[in-house]
């Protein structure tokens, strides 16, 4: 419940980040496929109020081709996650949260700029990758927020387009892994206790958002993933020694 408030609270604050908190450190006090599914139902309520109580909503059509990829690639992600052992599903996590944050690095400031024309192929390919890996690892949001990133505009053009991705994604993905199984009793249990750490993580975000300066919204989104990228790899490498 404590991970799913400090997740919460930065998806609130910087427009991503919940998953990539969650999964990561709920994975070293249980197996990895738990940790994945407990996140994707509370991604899934998460971006719903979040969408519902933003007042500036980038329109669907806007994101559909970012959606539509994710959808696509959601399938292929899952078949991974019911596939992998808990060895493999921490490298999985490890790996994606790394380079994530490697690229994102590398991209710098990028939202400080004019934004750049979008192309459909661009945001097919970005939402595909990210419906792989949300699917495999609930972590699907870094191909998309890179690709925001490059895109650039202002920090609140940037958080509009990731909340309606998220909230466009979230129950269709959600349908496509309910026949898996992968959400048991004890993922549903702990769903519903950590629901209330959600409102209250949206609660503070909602009074730390527009606080934030525009400054400090690029450095933000690289730390998150890169405190997170280690916190993957440590328990990754960990799973291996043991």
């Amino acid at each position: 419940v404590l991970i799913a408030f400090g997740g919460t609270l930065i998806q609130a604050g910087v427009g991503f980040g919940f998953a990539l908190v969650f999964v990561p450190i709920a994975a070293l006090v249980v197996p990895p496929r738990e940790a994945v599914a407990v996140s994707l139902l509370l991604g899934t309520v998460l971006a719903s109020g979040m969408y519902l109580e933003h007042p500036a909503r980038t329109s669907g059509r806007a994101i559909a081709p970012l959606v539509a990829g994710a959808v696509a690639g959601t399938p292929i992600g899952l078949l991974a996650l019911l596939r992998a052992d808990e060895t493999v599903l921490r490298f999985l996590v490890a790996s994606t949260v790394l380079t994530s944050a490697l690229v994102t690095l590398a991209t710098g400031n990028s939202q400080a700029h004019v934004a750049r024309p979008e192309s459909l192929l661009r945001q097919s390919i970005a939402g595909l990758l990210g419906g792989v890996i949300r699917g495999a690892v609930s972590m699907g949001g870094p191909p998309v927020v890179i690709y925001q990133h490059w895109v650039g505009g202002s920090a609140e053009r940037i958080r509009n387009a990731l909340t309606a991705y998220f909230f466009w994604l979230g129950i269709p993905a959600t349908l496509i892994a309910l026949p898996t199984g992968v959400f048991t009793r004890d993922v549903l249990r702990t769903v519903a206790f950590a629901l209330p750490a959600l409102v209250a993580g949206m609660a503070v975000g909602r009074y730390v958002r527009p606080r934030l300066p525009e400054a400090w919204f690029g450095p933000i989104s690289m730390l998150v993933l890169a405190v997170t990228a280690a916190i993957a790899a440590w328990g990754a490498g960990a799973s291996l020694l043991a």
